[in-house]
């Protein structure tokens, strides 16, 4: 069970000591900016004990948090500093289902992309009085991490804490490079300047057709200008300039002879990158890469040389990549072992943990630019690649979320499918998937 700890007078003259042998996290004790608005700093919490074994009940909402592995791997610290406290990752069962049932687990952990799937199932809290209890500094944090989550609450919550950062990179197949006389893209380039790329490597030699790149989805593509469905007022924005852009440059790419197969494929993905080996360029999330990059070797295989470079950016936004992405904690309000998930928090966004993650495949969501090029020490998968030009390209700013973006991207790419295959104008497939996003979006409010 948790108990409180009476502090005598002599334990609060030597409070450092204190934390530091009752093994609290660092971030849970230093003040919070702007928390004291010119009073005096609140009292520190008293500490939490977990003198009996406790079971944390996990759930990864579309995480990176799929196997007893992962939470071994990623918990590591927790373990050290609570022994008694048992981490259960809940796994063949729909959130809904445990809902229904009354078994709403402890603590979820989610990326931002996907929080907007679990406001209106109430199994998120507001984090304000955890943040001001154990003056957790959330200026230490990614900036843009904070600010994204906070976009959330509408008045003023916070729905969750940020525990590890994504960022955008592009690999790149140096043998195609080379096979090719092609000299290596640079950090950050210019999507104009990957086009050009492109057009050199997208050949067929000895009946094997490679490609230049692989530009994704058309709303991942669009991330740099920070693009969702919706602006801040709630309208559809597909027929905006940022848009246009974006799909003038996919149709740029997709005109390239051999980017479009016979079976009218024009999306290639990880698998032609990694397995098949015939993609020269991929843009994909540092942690999705990192994960992937063992099985290069697995099982005596080859592999291939490659590297990595900043994201590509818009001409009007250099040193901008894609979209902020990044994972979070979210503590249900119903959860039974609450005080034990905030122990479980407070461990992982302390500087200890925040180190030992980001030496291995979790970067470190601290707003800490050394750390960072401390990413995967542990391992030698970046050993002489340039990942210190992944951190070069800044992530834009996380575009506003809508609970209708789901449904609205399905007009995207029904509007991609159009300028593709039907052979329709930019404005007039971005004009119409404007109407249909303004029509379901009303017809939705109507409903409800």
């Amino acid at each position: 069970m948790i108990t409180r700890s009476r502090l005598s007078m002599a334990l609060l003259l030597s409070l450092s000591t204190a934390i530091a042998a009752a093994g609290c996290s660092n971030s849970a004790q230093t003040p919070a900016k702007g928390n004291t608005a010119g009073t005096e700093a609140p009292a520190k919490a008293e500490e939490l004990v977990i003198t009996e074994p406790v079971t944390v009940k996990l759930y990864s909402h579309s995480a990176a948090i799929n196997t007893p592995k992962d939470v071994d791997a990623l918990f590591g610290t927790v373990k050290k500093k609570h022994p008694n406290i048992n981490i259960e990752l809940i796994k063949g069962v729909k959130l809904t289902d445990m809902i229904a049932a009354g078994e709403v687990p402890d603590l979820i952990a989610t990326t931002h992309f996907y929080m907007n799937d679990l406001l209106p199932l109430g199994v998120v809290s507001d984090m304000n009085e955890f943040v001001k209890k154990y003056q957790v500094d959330l200026s230490k944090f990614e900036p843009q991490a904070i600010s994204a989550i906070k976009s959330y609450g509408k008045k003023g919550e916070l729905y969750g804490i940020p525990y590890t950062l994504n960022y955008g990179v592009l690999i790149y197949n140096k043998d195609i490079f080379d096979r090719f006389g092609v000299p290596y893209p640079k950090d950050g380039m210019k999507w104009e300047e990957i086009i050009e790329l492109s057009k050199r490597l997208t050949r067929e030699e000895n009946g094997v057709q490679y490609l230049g790149f692989d530009p994704g989805t058309e709303r991942t593509f669009s991330r740099g200008y920070s693009l969702g469905t919706v602006n801040d007022k709630g309208q559809p924005i597909f027929d905006s300039e940022g848009y246009k852009k974006t799909f003038g440059l996919l149709k740029q790419m997709y005109e390239i002879p051999g980017y479009i197969d016979p079976k009218n494929k024009f999306q290639y993905g990880v698998d032609y990158f990694i397995k098949d080996q015939k993609l020269a360029m991929f843009p994909s999330w540092l942690a999705a890469i990192t994960s992937r990059l063992p099985q290069l070797t697995e099982g005596g295989k080859e592999g291939f040389n490659w590297d990595v470079a900043g994201h590509p950016v818009f001409d009007d936004r250099p040193g901008i990549g894609r979209e902020i992405e990044f994972q979070s904690f979210i503590v249900p309000p119903t959860s039974k072992n609450k005080e034990a998930a905030y122990r479980v928090i407070l461990t992982m966004i302390s500087e200890e943990s925040q180190q030992e993650m980001n030496r291995g495949n979790n970067l470190t969501i601290l707003n800490n630019p050394e750390l960072k090029k401390q990413f995967a020490s542990n391992t030698d998968i970046y050993k002489g690649k340039n990942l210190e030009g992944i951190f070069k390209v800044k992530p834009a700013p996380a575009p506003v979320n809508s609970e209708y973006d789901n449904e609205n991207y399905k007009f995207l790419r029904e509007g991609l499918n159009g300028m593709l295959f039907d052979k329709k104008d930019i404005n007039t497939i971005l004009r119409e998937a404007n109407e249909k996003a303004a029509n379901y979006m009303q017809a939705e409010q109507a409903r409800k």
